[in-house]
């Protein structure tokens, strides 16, 4: 128990030293005590609180919000940290921006390693403006200009880091290059050399006055139109040029400002192009797919109709229907297993037993004298298959009406196409050869 007070002081203490460096704006030497401080003790909330403040104001953002939420999750009962995740909270702006311009430092980050110093000065800026606390993206600019030996720009941001952040080690080191490159580090060790260099007046030592000089009324006349003339010069020539040049300055930084957000509007038109783009071949692409589907579909729609009208035609004895329908059917076209499987079927049936049914009925119909009904069963038979019989009967049929003609050319087709059958022996012996 005695060990656990003892950790808690030495907390308390370093908490102590941090909020007062903090108070100095010393925010990376408070930081360092309060990450001490929460070593000896994690519960010390008002260290985890003041740590995440610290991390807030300089512009990290997620890591404030790690510390709240773990102080948050250590001491739920009255505490600060319940209050500033509920500003983040009541202001979800802050977390959008704060996302952005991490993303936008990361990015130039990648610029800055891959020479695009251009590029990452102009996304540093963006954050920058968004963001003016950001001690990285300050920091990672000025490193952009010391490289580039741009060293009064560098020291304007190494100038705002320590602004934020008064011992910042990064910016001081940064800092002690940037005025020795600029000559400013011998300018103010001088200026300490001459303050510190004065004798202090002894006690025997007596200033003698200077003798007071008389001045006449007309010298004094003289002197202050002199002064009204000079005043005049310098402001013409002095004071109006140096404010000429900050107007241009400042109107060719609003230029600049504008260009940089022009610039970036036009990458992001570009890339939201390129998106939309993408996403009309897509749609293109699914829309050629549904059509291609849609008429897939109607055409297995329109098979099995056809096949289901044929079994429907064949059971009820109606075999003419049944084999006009079969012909229309392309085999070919038939990709579903199951229509498939269907249409075997209905082959078999057709092309088994259903062509040899109508030659027989176009026998009997011959017999019973109807050679118009007879000659349409023939063809109906021909139709689902070519048999040398059927031919032959045809044949036959045409040559008593007699057409010779359509007879021979039927004759000559058995006799070539099947001339082992017995029925090409009497179709040449029909023939006369």
């Amino acid at each position: 128990m005695k060990y656990d007070i003892t950790l808690e002081r030495i907390a308390n203490c370093y908490y102590n030293l941090g909020l007062e460096r903090a108070r100095l704006r010393d925010l990376s030497g408070a930081a360092e005590l309060l990450k001490k401080s929460l070593l000896f003790d994690k519960y010390q909330k008002d260290a985890r609180n003041l740590l995440g403040l610290i991390f807030f104001e300089c512009g990290e953002t997620a890591d404030a919000l790690v510390q709240w939420v773990i102080s948050m999750n250590l001491n739920p009962e009255e505490n600060d940290a319940d209050h500033y995740l509920d500003e983040i909270q009541r202001k979800p702006g802050i977390l959008r921006v704060c996302s952005d311009n991490v993303k936008r430092y990361n990015q130039a980050l990648d610029y800055a390693q891959h020479n695009n110093d251009d590029l990452a000065v102009m996304q540093l800026n963006q954050v920058i403006v968004d963001k003016p606390n950001y001690i990285k993206a300050h920091i990672l600019l000025a490193l952009l200009y010391m490289k580039n030996e741009r060293w009064v720009k560098a020291g304007k941001s190494l100038f705002k880091v320590l602004r934020i952040d008064r011992n910042n080690p990064r910016a001081l080191v940064l800092m002690d290059v940037v005025k020795r490159k600029t000559g400013r580090k011998e300018v103010e060790q001088n200026r300490l050399k001459n303050v510190f260099s004065h004798r202090r007046m002894a006690d025997d030592d007596v200033l003698v006055p200077q003798e007071v000089k008389q001045i006449s009324p007309w010298a004094v006349v003289m002197y202050i139109l002199f002064g009204v003339v000079l005043a005049l010069f310098c402001f013409e020539f002095l004071l109006m040029p140096a404010r000429t040049k900050a107007l241009n300055s400042k109107n060719n930084s609003e230029l600049i400002y504008f260009a940089e957000k022009l610039d970036v509007s036009n990458m992001e038109y570009a890339a939201l192009s390129e998106e939309h783009n993408e996403l009309s071949s897509r749609y293109d692409a699914a829309l050629e797919k549904l059509s291609q589907y849609e008429n897939e579909n109607a055409s297995f729609i329109k098979q099995y109709q056809t096949l289901n009208r044929i079994n429907v035609a064949y059971e009820s004895g109606d075999l003419a229907s049944a084999t006009m329908l079969y012909k229309e059917i392309d085999e070919s076209t038939i990709t579903d297993e199951n229509m498939r499987e269907f249409y075997n079927q209905i082959k078999s049936y057709m092309e088994g037993s259903v062509y040899q049914m109508l030659a027989d009925q176009g026998t009997a119909a011959w017999n019973a004298g109807n050679i118009g009904d007879a000659e349409n069963l023939y063809k109906l038979s021909l139709l689902i298959r070519e048999e040398p019989e059927n031919m032959y009967l045809l044949a036959r049929l045409y040559q008593a009406r007699n057409d010779m003609a359509m007879a021979n050319e039927l004759f000559d087709r058995v006799v070539g196409e099947h001339p082992e059958s017995p029925y090409a022996q009497r179709a040449r012996e029909a023939r006369g050869y």
